[in-house]
């Protein structure tokens, strides 16, 4: 029986490995497809209020506090213990009330700042500010939906049902992003329309994900929240609300100084600028998932030179994608904003802020190795340190950036933040864990994909390609095969993926 269970698990492991891969890739390939419709048919400033509800998201996300990941990990922890699922049951509803009161708190203080939002932060020029009005109203509502979204995926995660999550994910993205184009399409292009129906969706998952949750939970008479059940998780709550607080302040705040700093349409264009680049971070997801829980083991193992290999494969792996997803990015920047939108005034405007934007989210995806170095080492207190020190010094210049350069500034302040990160941390982080490993790590493990994606790029710029005379979908394909050239470059640079490639020819021929 023991096999038994044991084999069970590592099929579910993979089955919501799989689902979670599907699922994140879906939902990101379907908001990225669809944002140019929007953009065309609802307008560009109509749609800078949704690149606006969703930047205030992600910042009032911080007042989660951290409470889903900590449930996440209870209910990892209980759910197969005598008892454990009803104590689950009482720490969800503890939860849960804190979170009514955040809400309450949180829709009430949407509305007494609208007024304010409107007539002194946002820019506004076209839309009516009445309709301005009523739609932020409505996001406080969703806002505070989205915390029991999270919390109750949390839980879900936690009983290991990713499989069934990532389905009724990829369900309401559907609903949200392809139903939202056919109201705007074949009902109304008004943005209070649109925002009203994304409330209803909002309401509609929060409903079929409570329903989900209370079916997996013992059923009992009504559960008095608890403070007890609160002190229990809130240790590891916190400390994770302090991480996560910090990265999104420090990752948002130009978001949301441009928000007031540019017209509205300019802020619908800059969405194009945060869809893509948002993705380019998307590229260390797939690694990270499979490499963390594996460093850890190994090293906890006393195999700490397997866990540096594996380390520096999986950041030449990332080099290799990153360098050149991020090298077409931004060296073609206009070409492949106008081949997606098809909008020349935004791909003029966006292309520049763009070109900085996904230079620094490609560094970043690099300097997340040394997260994982110290994740693997149960020892995170210098990344602690240097997250909550180095803000100080960079967010003044953020601001400084965006007051007197506007989006231009913040892509080139981003950049240059990301590039002295890289030129000391790494160095500071490998010497305290890893001594001896930098030169290598950077100069076999990095650079090689750096310099083939230079030089290709070089050799483009002398070629001189005349987009001009093809249609979209060709500069697309030729954006494409560019790309996958450079790729396949960047894949033979280094032995290791070469060995690989070259096995599996052989293997074919055999």
């Amino acid at each position: 029986m023991v096999w038994y269970k044991v084999l069970n698990k590592q099929i579910n492991l993979k089955k919501n490995t799989i689902a979670n891969y599907i699922g994140q890739f879906y939902t990101m390939f379907i908001g990225i497809f669809m944002l140019p419709f929007y953009i065309k048919h609802l307008g560009a400033e109509a749609y800078g209020l949704v690149g606006f509800f969703t930047m205030l998201t992600s910042i009032m996300m911080l007042l989660d506090m951290g409470f889903s990941q900590a449930l996440t990990r209870e209910t990892a922890k209980l759910k197969d213990k005598i008892g454990g699922l009803f104590e689950i049951k009482e720490i969800l509803r503890s939860i849960e009330s804190m979170i009514l009161v955040l809400a309450i708190f949180i829709v009430i203080g949407v509305f007494f700042s609208t007024d304010w939002i409107v007539n002194q932060w946002l820019q506004i020029k076209v839309l009516s500010y009445d309709l301005v009005e009523k739609s932020i109203k409505l996001m406080g509502f969703m806002i505070a939906f989205k915390w029991y979204v999270s919390l109750y995926n949390g839980l879900i995660i936690g009983l290991e049902q990713q499989v069934w999550l990532n389905i009724y994910t990829i369900i309401i993205a559907t609903l949200r992003f392809v139903g939202g184009l056919i109201l705007i399409l074949f009902i109304s292009n008004d943005i209070f329309y649109f925002f009203m129906y994304q409330f209803i969706i909002a309401l509609f998952e929060v409903y079929i994900l409570n329903i989900k949750v209370y079916r997996n939970l013992p059923k009992t008479s009504f559960l008095i929240p608890s403070i007890i059940n609160m002190k229990k998780i809130a240790p590891f709550a916190l400390s994770l609300a302090y991480m996560s607080g910090i990265w999104i302040i420090y990752t948002q705040l130009d978001k949301l100084l441009l928000s007031h700093y540019i017209s509205l349409h300019q802020y619908g264009y800059f969405a194009l600028v945060v869809t893509i680049s948002t993705a380019i971070l998307q590229i260390s997801n797939p690694i990270s998932q499979a490499i963390l829980p594996r460093m850890t083991s190994l090293l906890s193992n006393g195999r700490e030179l397997e866990m540096l290999n594996l380390y520096r494969r999986g950041t030449q792996f990332v080099s290799i994608g990153m360098f050149s997803v991020v090298g077409i990015v931004s060296f073609y920047s206009y070409e492949l904003l106008f081949s997606w939108s098809g909008n020349i005034e935004a791909s003029i405007w966006a292309a520049p802020v763009l070109f900085w934007y996904a230079m620094g989210n490609g560094i970043l995806t690099i300097l997340a190795f040394q997260y994982y170095l110290q994740f693997a080492h149960g020892n995170l207190k210098y990344h602690l340190r240097f997250n909550t020190y180095f803000p100080f010094i960079a967010l003044p210049i953020v601001y400084f950036a965006v007051k007197n350069y506007g989006a231009i500034g913040a892509g080139i302040t981003w950049f240059g933040i990301q590039l002295i990160s890289f030129l000391v941390w790494p160095s500071y982080v490998h010497n305290k864990f890893a001594p001896g490993i930098h030169t290598n790590w950077i100069f076999q493990d990095v650079f090689p994909a750096f310099i083939v994606t230079s030089i290709y790029l070089i050799i483009l710029k002398i070629l001189n390609i005349q987009f001009d005379i093809f249609n979209r979908m060709e500069i697309f394909g030729i954006l494409l095969i560019i790309g996958i050239i450079l790729l396949s470059l960047n894949i033979l640079v280094y032995p290791y993926t070469r060995k690989i490639i070259l096995n599996k020819i052989f293997k074919k021929r055999k």
